[in-house]
């Protein structure tokens, strides 16, 4: 049987959550590619002497790629001829200030998660110049990106270099609020459609703490078909999403993040279009539901509710979560609010960045926390 090859970049923790769920499945020929080649090899070896235990014997290789080498990279991926390339290379893991001291985790925390966009965009931006070198994309090779896509996507698009969709973050919330709806509607969370238009800042506020004060998203839900939207209180809705559908997070929580990525990897090439959550899609900001098959993705908003007003929504939770706006040419202004605490907490002082500039705030940005830990992990006072 012909089976697409799928690149996953990144042999981190959720590479490997998502080859736990794929790989015995066997639909694809697989790849990982990281610069770390023994781990990877490592990494690799083991899903498919996993994979083999469950009685699959599946194709999996393993490749060095330098995202920092982006001609060397573009060379690697010419060779490979990937149809479906998954990024899930970043400079510093999101739940890495999770580590913390709790009183410096809850003072940085605050800053939210735009300020940390440099060290998701740099080897994205890198990946998706070496795919235009590699000229893949001639022959319709997909691309999705897992490390934040809400805003990297969106700063990749403005210069013509979006991947085709990203995972994770608005769809991570889908299930629960299935669940919940299909509780206070006392009917099966499989009789339940829905439909959300949310930004990152919204979809990791809500199982953590409910609706936020200023809540800005567009949520529609069916039961069989029938549109339910209104009937149950929205505050109800996400109050059991973040009480009785409560759930692990951190490492743990990334196999909802990896189930979520499945969906996407799983259903992209589908000969029958499938209809999941995704954030980024064609380097919009913030998550959307959309269509996908045949290689194409489309957005499935709402009936009545436009593709500008998905956006303008979205915009206004990017602001939330730190980001003021993305320029025309890929620049980033950051809101005030938690610049001031990214200020103060690691002395690092980015209110602006240029796309071009996005490497070397990545690397000062990773020197300031790296300091930032050790006076923590030292014993010293959150700084004020």
């Amino acid at each position: 049987m012909y089976r697409k090859k799928l690149l996953i970049i990144g042999a981190g923790n959720l590479c490997l959550q998502i080859l736990q769920i794929l790989a015995p499945r066997n639909t694809f020929q697989f790849c990982v590619g990281s610069r770390d080649l023994e781990k990877t090899t490592r990494m690799c070896n083991l899903i498919r002497l996993g994979a083999l235990q469950l009685g699959v014997n599946c194709s999996i290789s393993a490749l060095e790629i330098n995202l920092d080498d982006i001609d060397r990279t573009a060379e690697t991926l010419a060779a490979t001829k990937p149809d479906l390339i998954v990024n899930c290379a970043s400079l510093q893991s999101w739940r890495i200030i999770t580590q913390l001291p709790k009183a410096h985790f809850e003072a940085l925390d605050q800053a939210q998660f735009g300020p940390w966009l440099p060290m998701h965009l740099a080897p994205a931006y890198n990946l998706m110049q070496a795919i235009a070198k590699s000229g893949l994309r001639r022959s319709g090779v997909a691309v999705i990106n897992a490390a934040f896509p809400d805003a990297v996507n969106a700063v990749l698009g403005k210069v013509n270099l979006a991947p085709d969709i990203g995972i994770g973050n608005v769809a991570n919330l889908i299930p629960a609020t299935r669940m919940a709806i299909a509780k206070l509607g006392s009917v099966l969370p499989e009789q339940v459609q829905v439909k959300l238009v949310a930004q990152h800042y919204f979809s990791h506020y809500v199982p953590r703490a409910g609706l936020p004060p200023q809540a800005h998203y567009n949520l529609t839900y069916r039961v069989n078909g029938d549109d339910w939207t209104g009937k149950l209180q929205d505050a109800h809705i996400f109050h059991l999403v973040r009480t009785e559908f409560r759930r692990l997070g951190g490492v743990d929580g990334q196999f909802l993040t990896a189930a979520s990525a499945v969906s996407v990897i799983s259903n992209i090439f589908s000969m029958d279009e499938v209809e999941v959550h995704a954030p980024g899609p064609h380097g919009l900001p913030g998550g959307y539901p959309v269509k996908l098959g045949m290689g194409l993705v489309v957005l499935a908003l709402p009936n009545g509710f436009s593709r500008a007003d998905a956006i303008a929504l979205n915009e206004l939770g990017q602001c939330q979560d730190g980001i003021e706006s993305i320029k025309p040419n890929g620049s980033v202004q950051f809101e005030s609010k938690q610049t001031s605490i990214m200020k103060a907490q690691l002395r690092f002082d980015m209110p602006f960045m240029r796309l071009n500039d996005v490497h070397q705030w990545a690397d000062e940005l990773g020197q300031k926390y790296k300091s930032y830990a050790e006076k923590a992990r030292q014993g010293y006072p959150v700084w004020r």
